[in-house]
């Protein structure tokens, strides 16, 4: 056969772009390989359940050696305040984009407005918080809750497999899971009760990483803590009598004039919220301060924040410097907080005028006291809706706060209330956070704006959220 000349030349000179080519199919089935392998993300988050219920759980003491062996952690998480659902996961999602409620609690008082709105079954779909539209997997509605809440546990287990077995037949890179009936159960039945959901939970995680080709990074949550165990006194009509008293007017929808106070009982909580004039608010939370079974009440005021208590009064505000934002702390006649001794304990530097600590440290440091993180929480409790009330009480072990009719219905539902959440302290407010992320290096405790960040990416634009400037 003749061969044509230059035929080798060109040969040759084909090589370098068949290389070429072969290279670049090899990338692309090397990163076709890597995308494959490339783990998904699902987000769990179980409403009411305290640290101690995931700690127990994860010892090795527990059943057949312990559950969710894989995971790292739990860590305490320090919830928001008031340590309740509308507001603590705003807390924590607001950094990757989630929205302000336009309350506390379904029922608030708007502002803009000048009236008490929601709280019933068709203002749950007028009126938008935005945290319910957030999950793949969230609330059913008012009348699917009731359901639910007839057997709490029974539910919650099966909602979780359900959103498990959503998310494991489709595609989508990351996955948020809410469950609302832990939430009931732990009301309902105390937080012993959710550790059946957490036998089914280790199960229901094992067998889809078993039968999912790609890995699954998991990262489950709470959103605030729980406390309780003994039947729970309402400080609500003691509250309505002490007002009176004072020559205050607590009126049930408006703000009409001086003196005037709306205080809006809505569930079975353990946090007062109250709307008054400014003029009025020092006055006030005084009279509410005084109340038994009333902790505390916090305001905003010349000081930064004033708190009022039957064990004295003090004032904090925070300041941002140079290294950060620093916290000022002043006893006016009292310690309500018992924080003095904590900080001459700890051995952190102090101000002369008032005790002063860098928030990191303030955080170190309390993160397991009485009060944990108070001065932070209570600054942001009052950032972090839409329609922030004037004063913010909460409430001691043993009380709870809500509406008398949601007290009978639970009567009639088996017997008074014994658990509930919303105050400051600490059994309240401490919710936990795991993850069988590889590179995750749990910490020792985590506030809640900071609690996720290590797995999710934070929206553009929302990088100051934990600084509080929404």
């Amino acid at each position: 056969m003749r061969v044509r000349r230059g035929t080798p030349r060109r040969i040759a000179a084909l090589v370098p772009v068949i290389f070429a080519a072969a290279l670049l199919a090899a990338a692309s089935a090397g990163a076709q390989e890597a995308e494959d392998l490339k783990p998904r993300k699902l987000i769990i988050s179980l409403d009411a359940v305290p640290y101690w219920v995931v700690e127990d759980v994860m010892d090795p003491d527990f059943g057949d050696g312990g559950l969710f062996r894989d995971f790292k952690g739990p860590v305490p998480m320090v919830s928001t305040f008031p340590s309740s659902t509308s507001i603590a996961l705003v807390g924590m999602l607001g950094p990757f984009g989630l929205g302000l409620s336009p309350g506390y609690e379904a029922r608030f008082y708007d502002w803009e407005m000048g009236k008490v709105r929601g709280g019933g079954v068709v203002s749950y779909h007028r009126i938008e918080f935005p945290w319910r539209e957030y999950f793949d997997w969230g609330r059913k509605g008012p009348v699917g809750s009731a359901i639910e809440g007839t057997r709490p546990v029974k539910y919650s287990i099966k909602r979780l497999r359900r959103a498990i077995e959503d998310f494991a037949t489709n595609n989508r890179e990351t996955f948020f899971i809410y469950i609302a009936p832990t939430d009931t159960a732990a009301h309902t039945k105390g937080p012993e009760a959710l550790k059946e959901v957490f036998v089914a939970l280790d199960e229901m995680l094992i067998e889809l990483q078993e039968t999912q080709e790609r890995p699954i990074e998991v990262v489950i949550f709470s959103d605030h803590g729980l406390s309780g165990d003994e039947p729970l006194i309402n400080v609500w009509k003691g509250l309505k009598k002490a007002l009176k008293e004072a020559g205050f007017k607590r009126r049930p929808k408006h703000l009409k004039g001086p003196k005037d106070v709306v205080l809006i009982p809505f569930g079975l909580v353990s946090s007062v919220e109250a709307y008054v004039l400014d003029e009025d608010k020092s006055a006030i939370a005084g009279v509410m301060a005084s109340v038994p079974g009333i902790d505390l009440c916090v305001y905003e005021s010349d000081e930064g924040w004033t708190v009022e208590s039957r064990r004295g009064n003090a004032a904090f505000r925070g300041e941002e410097t140079a290294s950060g934002l620093v916290w000022h702390y002043e006893s006016i006649t009292g310690d309500p907080f018992d924080y003095l001794p904590l900080i001459e304990k700890s051995g952190l530097p102090t101000g002369s005028e008032s005790k002063s600590l860098p928030d990191a440290e303030w955080f170190r440091a309390t993160a397991d006291a009485t009060y944990p993180d108070a001065f932070y929480r209570l600054m942001r409790s009052f950032e972090l809706v839409e329609n922030p009330a004037s004063i913010l009480c909460s409430v001691e072990p043993g009380y709870m706060y809500g509406s008398r009719k949601t007290e009978r219905l639970a009567m009639l539902g088996g017997g008074r209330l014994r658990w509930t959440h919303g105050a400051l302290f600490r059994e309240a407010t401490l919710g936990f956070l795991m993850s069988n992320v590889a590179d995750w290096e749990p910490p020792a405790a985590v506030r809640f704006d900071q609690s996720l960040m290590p797995f999710l990416e934070v929206e553009r634009g929302a990088d100051n959220f934990a600084a509080g400037s929404r």
